[in-house]
């Protein structure tokens, strides 16, 4: 997500909270370093003088004072500002891991290299610190060591889901695997099960497998929900959907010696992957509802905070070891100077309740703004996103409360659409499923193939598409044509012919497979191909066939193209189904296809090239029963011509038949008696 309102570095433009005395809002926003800076200096001025007017007097006292000046000082400047960028980095690390801008990481860089130079600062001043503030340091150094090697592990394992949520991966990887191939075979099931003669017995059968097929993608729908939202709202309807399945799947089983041997074999492979699946829940849950659901925040929160926190702990310790030192060495310098004059006495207790109301005044202005603003941060840590800081002044501190606001808006905004784009995945997958049962029903083989092209166009809201079938001389013939932008409606149920030639799968000069057209390279390795923008490449040829098309299609060009295979379960390829010029719902501009769509629609042609097997096997059947019935009548009138002739009447027939003709014979020789001739001539009368 693009930050189109960054925050300005300085204090410039940024609303403050107001209801302060002018002093107080004008110290309120000068940057840290200088309130310090001022602070300080007051002081400095103050002893200064003190020393100035009783030089004379006391000589250990300007010592101190000259040592609060090169040391006391500076150094607590130094922690006080390896504080400010320290903060500035665990807001940095933990606004990349919330939002993943790149800001954020060069924002850290620069805070990081910060922070490294008041180490070296105060590495200065170590030789003239105490003991005990040396160890402070060497500690220091040692945990930001371990510290620095944090943040870029912590940015790569944001920049990877996978890596990044344990329990994503688990589902992604394994449970899809799964879950797919149960929906897979179950579909094959009811296919085959629509196949049989629709008796009661077997429409209860095929109406339990939509069942166990409809709250087994319940399951799924439910489980990725929680996976990505973590609302147990989803888990609730994943364990009722559970019960449902589990009823579902053991009436099923109890009914396995009603299926076909087919059947009875995917139902062994539903079993295998059903089992397998639901292995995973539990072991997601686990983690899901853990401190290591998200392995970045768990390791920022375990590893990276508390040494953060170490660190602060060190630096304010340190702060408060140089202001105790400051302080004593003043004390020391007023106890000196109080005996050389009372002028000395009176420059001491201005200089105490100066120094006091600079505290006090750094304490309202830095310390109490850094706790309410470190309440905040819990407060978003418990997950409140509408948690918001007050901006309380235009120094880094007010920078930091603007940062924090912005960054749970921008947080906020994020949530929202991940919840939109987890509304879209289901409402996508609720829509899939019923039209994959929709296509198996139709018996319109035109409106069957138009069906799927117009289904998948709306999906991928594509303005124009090409539906190809593999003809018996291996080439691509256009069944259907589709282009909205040129009121063009070719094919199907339209009537209309598509006037393209065919494209070869053969070249048919070299021999070779010829690949250069999309939708040819696709039916030729059976793969889809996503083309963003056809301009930028040139190893296809984006004409649709050998045929002029700029009559028909003008000056139409090609941008985004999504060329699916459709590939029965041997892996062969039937066709293939082209979407061209992706739209973007609500501007109508021309964008590249969604990856996530392409997914849905590889899984969606998978639910048609069966549909389309499901239609040939039935017009394969119909026509091997017509020759059957043909063959059966032949054999039948054969039959019947065998019972007659083999009847002693037909044979007495036959007989006479023949006495009559030998007869004639002899009549016409002249060799025939009176009586037969008499008899032959009874004979012929009828």
């Amino acid at each position: 997500m693009t930050n189109n309102n960054p925050l300005p570095e300085t204090g410039e433009n940024i609303p403050v909270q107001t209801g302060k005395s002018p002093v107080k809002t004008f110290f309120s926003n000068l940057k840290i370093g200088t309130k310090l800076l001022i602070s300080i200096g007051i002081l400095v001025v103050l002893i200064f003088l003190s020393a100035g007017v009783s030089y004379l007097g006391s000589r250990q006292a300007n010592t101190k004072i000259g040592r609060t000046d090169e040391i006391r000082v500076p150094a607590a400047l130094a922690a006080s500002r390896a504080q400010a960028n320290l903060l500035r980095m665990q807001a940095d690390v933990r606004g990349y891991l919330a939002l993943g801008e790149k800001e954020y990481r060069d924002s850290y860089n620069l805070s990081a290299q910060a922070f490294e130079d008041n180490l070296t600062e105060l590495g200065d001043y170590s030789s003239q610190l105490g003991a005990g503030d040396q160890q402070r340091l060497n500690e220091l150094d040692s945990v930001y060591e371990d510290w620095a090697k944090l943040p870029g592990h912590l940015f790569e394992l944001r920049d990877d889901q996978l890596d990044r949520e344990p329990a994503y991966r688990l589902l992604v990887i394994t449970g899809t695997l799964h879950a797919g191939q149960v929906l897979i075979n179950i579909q094959n099931m009811i296919e085959l099960q629509g196949e049989r003669e629709p008796t009661s017995e077997n429409l209860a059968l095929l109406e339990d497998m939509a069942k166990f097929q409809g709250n087994f993608a319940s399951m799924l729908s439910a489980l990725r929900g929680y996976t990505t939202t973590r609302n147990r709202i989803y888990r609730a309807e994943y364990e009722v959907n559970l019960v449902d399945n589990q009823n579902a799947w053991e009436r099923l089983i109890d009914q396995r010696s009603e299926f076909t041997s087919s059947q009875a074999e995917l139902l062994d492979e539903i079993e295998s992957n059903r089992d397998a699946f639901l292995l995973l829940p539990d072991q997601m849950f686990a983690i899901l509802e853990s401190d290591r659901w998200r392995e970045d925040l768990y390791t920022f929160s375990s590893e990276a905070l508390p040494l953060a926190n170490k660190m602060q702990v060190l630096l304010n310790d340190l702060v408060i070891s140089q202001q105790t030192l400051l302080a004593n060495d003043l004390a020391a310098g007023r106890q000196d100077l109080a005996r050389s004059t009372q002028l000395i006495l009176a420059s001491g207790v201005i200089a105490l309740i100066v120094g006091l109301s600079s505290v006090l005044l750094s304490r309202s202005t830095i310390a109490d703004p850094i706790r309410r603003l470190t309440g905040v941060a819990e407060q978003i840590r418990s997950g409140d996103l509408e948690a918001q800081a007050r901006v309380e002044s235009k120094d880094e501190i007010g920078v930091l409360a603007a940062t924090f606001n912005s960054m749970t808006t921008k947080l906020r905004d994020t949530l929202i659409q991940v919840r939109k784009e987890k509304r879209r995945a289901d409402n996508l997958l609720e829509v899939v499923i019923p039209i994959g049962v929709e296509l198996t029903t139709e018996k319109d083989f035109n409106r069957l193939l138009e069906k799927m092209l117009l289904e998948a166009k709306t999906f991928c809201h594509a303005d124009a598409g090409t539906l190809y079938l593999v003809s018996e001389d291996k080439d691509l013939q256009f069944a259907i044509f589709r282009n909205d932008s040129r009121q063009l409606a070719l094919g199907g149920t339209t009537g209309n012919p598509v006037p393209f030639h065919p494209l070869a799968l053969v070249d048919p000069v070299t021999g070779e497979p010829n690949e250069h057209h999309v939708a040819t390279y696709t039916a030729i390795a059976g793969v889809p191909v996503n083309i963003a923008d056809a301009g930028q490449v040139s190893e296809f040829d984006f004409r649709f066939s050998p045929l002029d098309d700029t009559q028909i299609l003008g000056d139409y060009q090609p941008v985004s193209m999504l060329t699916i295979p459709l590939k029965n379960r041997e892996e062969k390829v039937l066709g293939v189904m082209q979407l061209i010029n992706a739209q973007d719902p609500e501007t109508g501009e021309i964008i590249p296809f969604d990856f996530n769509l392409q997914e849905m629609m590889e899984s969606f042609s998978s639910l048609a090239v069966a549909a389309l097997e499901a239609y040939i096997r039935e017009q394969k059947l119909k026509q091997e029963i017509k020759q059957l019935r043909i063959e059966i009548d032949e054999a039948r009138r054969q039959q019947q011509v065998a019972e007659i002739v083999e009847t002693d009447f037909f044979h007495n027939i036959s007989t006479r038949a023949q006495e009559l003709r030998e007869r004639r014979q002899r009549k016409q020789a002249g060799t025939l008696d009176e009586a037969e001739e008499a008899d032959l001539g009874d004979d012929s009368e009828p």
